[in-house]
């Protein structure tokens, strides 16, 4: 086989990001927008040692879960990679990858229960952050890198995008244009604004904008400030956070307040929460809640128990666990966060929590210093998962349960593999949909002595 040839294959299987597995002649091909079981007719379009890659040029036998993409920029924007699979074709890729992983990865053999799916899935990210550029026309245009490209393919109206984020966005282009404000080029490090960001309460439906400026001051801000939010009610607060950086890294150090007073609230399971620029808050307001809920419903709390919530962030699963238990300890390395927490600990009226500024590892082991044990410890990590030391630490505090959530099921499966070594065993796992049409997938296992 070369490149440019041409074959007939069947995909056998999909890949951890979506991509068709086809294996032809007994080599193995990489073909996107294929789906398990399809034939079709593929492109060589790249020849390396161990694969390949392919592009579908036209299906003989459609899989029974393929649909028509409803976005016209699908196949080349990088936001999204399932779009071509109906809900209950994700629902099988999804709920399979995580078998996969706890089977290959974590040697574990647990039920895996099918993936909690979004009855509508549509327009359901809080979190909003596009680039600002030009395109070869010239014009100014916000939108979506192509994959593997610092080329922005332009779009005014996302599908899984709130939909006040997308009108608040193209009204910032439009206002761009008429004040002749320019967008920042990678480049020749010329130009200003960066990108456009923009946060919303589900509940609250307030919003944050920010301008993510490259150099300090941005012309005819004041209008365009009073413009937007003579237009747009529901925008609370503007910020512009100046990031002089030439790397990928989006967001700087520096913010000054334009508008309101810097964050916005919002709601969740019954809980307020005070949400600042860099706040982390997940960005699917109607999935944080199956997820939340159901990892809180895993562990069989009772009224007497002490819990730890590792990486806790701004408090929100320390909070909504505060209701069940006797007392939780919140532990986050992140300074900023801690203050937010004990801020948002403060507005719930919340008083058997509490926020420590460590690392959650070290402070495990103080706690059973002080002889405080620990009934139950919710992990929530970041998507590299838990460190060796961190593991060492919680096997040492020995726990009754551990409730670990994961963004990232392939690290989380090497940490239970871990931690199997060591007596645990997985007694319950559950994913929870909570990126409709993307390959990501957030997870819940309960984890017990064996």
């Amino acid at each position: 086989m070369k490149k440019n040839d041409y074959f007939i294959g069947e995909c056998v299987d999909m890949s951890h990001d979506g991509k068709g597995i086809v294996k032809y002649e007994g080599f193995t091909y990489f073909v996107n927008g294929m789906i398990t079981g399809e034939v079709g007719k593929i492109k060589c379009i790249k020849m390396l040692k161990n694969y390949g890659v392919g592009r579908l040029i036209e299906i003989n036998e459609p899989s029974i879960y393929r649909q028509a993409p409803r976005c016209h920029i699908y196949q080349g924007c990088g936001g999204c990679h399932l779009m071509h699979l109906n809900q209950t074709g994700q629902q099988l890729f999804k709920t399979k990858r995580v078998k996969d992983c706890m089977e290959r990865i974590g040697h574990s053999y647990v039920e895996v229960q099918d993936c909690l799916m979004q009855d509508d899935p549509w327009y359901y990210r809080n979190k909003v952050q596009v680039p600002v550029g030009y395109n070869q026309k010239g014009e100014l245009v916000t939108g979506f890198y192509k994959q593997r490209t610092n080329d922005i393919i332009a779009n005014d109206h996302c599908l899984i995008q709130n939909n006040d984020s997308n009108k608040i966005v193209k009204r910032v282009k439009e206002l761009m244009i008429q004040y002749q404000i320019e967008p920042y080029d990678k480049v020749k490090h010329t130009g200003n604004i960066k990108h456009i960001l923009t946060k919303k309460g589900f509940y609250s439906q307030e919003v944050m904008l920010v301008f993510i400026s490259y150099r300090q001051t941005i012309p005819h801000i004041q209008e365009i400030v009073d413009q937007l939010t003579k237009e747009f009610q529901q925008i609370k607060t503007i910020i512009q956070n100046i990031n002089p950086r030439h790397d990928n890294v989006i967001l700087g150090d520096q913010e000054i307040y334009l508008y309101g007073p810097g964050y916005i609230y919002d709601t969740l399971l019954g809980n307020k929460y005070k949400i600042s620029l860099k706040s982390f808050y997940q960005i699917n307001p109607i999935q944080v809640e199956v997820l939340y809920s159901k990892a809180i419903a895993a562990a069989t709390l009772s009224k007497e128990d002490v819990v730890l919530d590792a990486y806790c962030g701004i408090g929100t699963i320390t909070l909504s666990l505060s209701q069940h238990v006797k007392k939780v300890y919140g532990v986050e390395i992140v300074e900023a966060a801690i203050k937010d927490a004990k801020n948002n600990a403060l507005i719930n009226h919340i008083d058997n929590v509490e926020f420590i500024c460590d690392d959650a590892g070290k402070y495990m082991i103080d706690l059973v210093k002080q002889d405080i044990h620990l009934d139950v410890v919710f992990v929530d990590p970041p998507r590299k998962g838990c460190s060796k030391e961190f593991l060492d630490y919680l096997i040492k505090a020995n726990p009754k349960q551990i409730i670990y959530i994961s963004c990232d099921v392939a690290t989380q499966a090497r940490d239970i593999a871990y931690l199997q070594d060591f007596g645990f065993q997985v007694t319950y796992c559950q994913p929870v949909d909570m990126f409709p049409h993307t390959s990501h997938i957030e997870n819940i296992v309960r984890i017990e002595k064996a």
